[in-house]
Parts: structure tokens; sequence; C-alpha cells
């Protein structure tokens, strides 16, 4: 018997006692501590960039403040793409339309190359935990990788990349090492004979 003055601890599973839903869920957010109209004007962005079967809630998997100049700028990893900017304008990038890329500390800067040949950066005072998630998520987009030598030890890198952000068809690409140039006869040949043989014993469609 209880003592008066008491209570009785409420049963597991019991109403009395438990955390609210609410309490519960708020503590995870999508936004992860972004302020409330850098987020609204980053997802409502990153929603329009989009093609039509990836539209879905927005989550930011990691963020830094950016080093721009101008309107306070930040940079933002979310699960189907790298987006920077600020609440008057943002630009992004799919993972998978980075060849490379990566954090260069003495640089502070974040940087990549995308498979068309585009080049990009972002200056960081504190990259958090952006330069894991940059790795993390272009290698999760990459579901073939394989070189395959032209000229000695010059040739090609044929990829597929997977795009993160919904289920859209693989994509081959091919990039040609330094010193080899598709004008050089023959290298055209090599590439296509390269990449056939590939999309062939891995047959992704």
């Amino acid at each position: 018997m209880s003592r008066p003055g008491t209570r009785r601890p409420a049963p597991v599973g019991s109403d009395n006692g438990a955390v609210p839903l609410s309490a519960r869920t708020s503590r995870f957010s999508r936004s992860r501590g972004l302020p409330r109209e850098v987020y609204d004007s980053w997802a409502a962005s990153l929603r329009t960039a989009l093609t039509p079967g990836q539209v879905r809630p927005v989550r930011v998997l990691a963020w830094a403040p950016s080093e721009q100049d101008g309107p306070p700028s930040f940079c933002i990893g979310s699960p189907a793409a790298l987006s920077w900017g600020s609440t008057e304008t943002w630009r992004h990038v799919g993972w998978h339309e980075i060849e490379h890329g990566g954090w260069n500390d003495e640089l502070r800067r974040l940087s990549w190359v995308q498979l068309d040949g585009r080049r990009g950066s972002v200056p960081l005072a504190e990259p958090a935990r952006l330069p894991e998630l940059f790795r993390e998520r272009v290698e999760a987009s990459i579901v073939v990788k394989r070189f395959l030598p032209l000229a000695g030890e010059r040739g090609v890198q044929v990829s597929a990349r997977r795009d993160l952000g919904g289920s859209g068809p693989i994509t081959w690409h091919t990039s040609l090492t330094r010193g080899l140039s598709l004008r050089t006869p023959g290298v055209a040949d090599g590439v296509e004979e390269a990449l056939q043989q590939v999309r062939a014993e891995y047959d992704l469609g």
C-alpha cells in the first residue's frame, strides 16, 4: 500500500507519465537548427529544383554558415543534394552530379568538380559535418566505377550514378585521364567500347 502523499509510478505503456508524442517528435527537426526563414526558403527552392517524382519533405543532414559576401549565407547538405546560398537565392547540385571534390582545410573551402566539368566551391569557417557528409553522399551515388586503360596507364573512368533524391534511372558517365583527348584518333572509339563493355557486364540499363 502506498503512503499518503506519494504517487505510484505509472505502469509502462500507460498514458500517465508517458512523454506526449508531440514532445518526443519535437526533438527531431528536419531543419536541424537552421533559422526558420532560412530553412523555409531553402526547402522551397530545393523542391522547385527537384524533378516531379522527387518532391517530398526535405531534410537537413548537415549545414554550416558560409563566408560569402552579402546577406548571411549557408551551405546545406540534404539526402538529394548539396545547396548553398541565402534566403534571397539558392543553388543546388545533386550528389550524383559531382565527380570528385572535398574539404580543403588550408583554404577552408568545400570544393567540387561536376561530371560536366563545371566547378564549384563554398568558403566555410567551421564546416561541421559537411566534409564527412560530402564523402558519404557522393560515394553512395556511385553504383559502378571502373577504370579501363586505353594508352599505357592512361585511360577512361566509367561510372554509373544514382540520383539519391528519387527513383530516376541510372546514368552512365565517362571521363578521360590527363593526357588523353577525344580529338586524338582512336580515343573516342575506345571510350565508347569501354562504356559498352562495362554496361554489358553490369546490365543496369
